[in-house]
């Protein structure tokens, strides 16, 4: 895609990850009053405190380990997303070579997309989602990776396998380490191949026995624009999509700085949005390993210095 395609709003961008307080456009409320109201208990001298709708999106998610912020984007905006994801995929065949893409199980997979558009910064830089990712994981967040997920029709797709988004790791945090939040460009519907989740299992240092495992698996349902946010330590699958019609969805991974990202975003963006503090810090251009002593220490003298100066 040329450079013309990167047409996403910068300045705007910039203003969303130094946004300081939560926002509350396009956090979706839970359901409160009656339902809230019938809950009793007895015996319990703790309990949770949401006092506000996002702080509730983030106790969902340390409990069940996911939760839905719907309607992020406009149909208009999201079916532009749709057409931009489409266009990597295709730019990415062409690079690599669809043959070889299929032998590393990599055909469906757009990886990287914002570093060939701009457009896609507008994902991970969603005020809402930002403001719910750094209230489970802290202020100082990292866009791990970024990747386009296609799950085609009636054929084999390696995410329809059960996984964690830091995989291969058997042991669990009192906290969360990363967040995972799947944009859906299409309706997340059971019959789509909606995403399947084993709520709680981010608790969980080993796999479920395969019987209890299908017992407690839940489809999350939501509809194109929205964000399924989830512990990236929840294990997960893509559904069998039996539409149809292609699902496509583009999952945005943060984490602790101490987590490596998948693909180097600084070395990928060439140095793009390097010169914006919040951006460059959200990008991994502060967190990514220095060359030498002399590039550490001039980055920590660069950092001790007063604006002014």
């Amino acid at each position: 895609m040329e450079d013309g395609a990167r047409s996403a709003n910068v300045t705007t961008l910039m203003r969303a990850v130094q946004h300081s307080e939560p926002p509350t456009d396009g956090v979706v409320p839970f359901v409160r009053g009656i339902m809230a109201d019938s809950l009793r208990s007895y015996g319990v001298r703790e309990q949770e405190s949401a006092d506000s709708d996002l702080a509730a999106h983030a106790e969902r998610v340390r409990l069940a380990g996911f939760t839905v912020l719907l309607n992020a984007f406009s149909d208009a905006e999201t079916a532009e997303f749709g057409t931009r994801l489409d266009e990597v995929l295709r730019r990415q065949a062409g690079e690599f070579g669809t043959d070889r893409l299929e032998q590393i199980g990599d055909g469906f997979t757009a990886r990287c997309p914002l570093a060939h558009d701009d457009a896609f910064l507008k994902l991970p830089t969603y005020p809402p989602l930002l403001a719910l990712v750094r209230q489970l994981l802290g202020d100082y967040v990292v866009l791990m990776q970024q990747n386009g997920v296609i799950n085609p029709p009636q054929e084999g797709h390696t995410q329809r396998a059960y996984h964690r988004d830091l995989p291969y790791q058997h042991f669990v945090s009192s906290r969360p380490l990363a967040v995972g939040a799947l944009f859906c460009i299409d309706p997340f519907r059971s019959e789509t191949g909606a995403t399947l989740v084993i709520p709680g299992s981010h608790h969980l240092e080993r796999f479920p026995s395969p019987e209890v495992a299908a017992s407690l698996e839940v489809p999350v349902t939501a509809e194109p624009g929205s964000f399924v946010v989830f512990d990236a330590m929840l294990f997960h699958r893509a559904g069998d999509n039996r539409s149809g019609r292609v699902r496509r969805a583009v999952n945005n991974v943060f984490s602790l700085p101490i987590i490596a990202q998948q693909i180097s975003l600084p070395l990928a963006l060439n140095g793009r949005h390097s010169d914006d503090p919040a951006l460059a810090r959200l990008l991994g251009y502060d967190s990514a390993p220095s060359g030498s002593v002399v590039e550490w220490r001039t980055r920590r003298l660069r950092r001790s210095r007063k604006p002014n100066e």
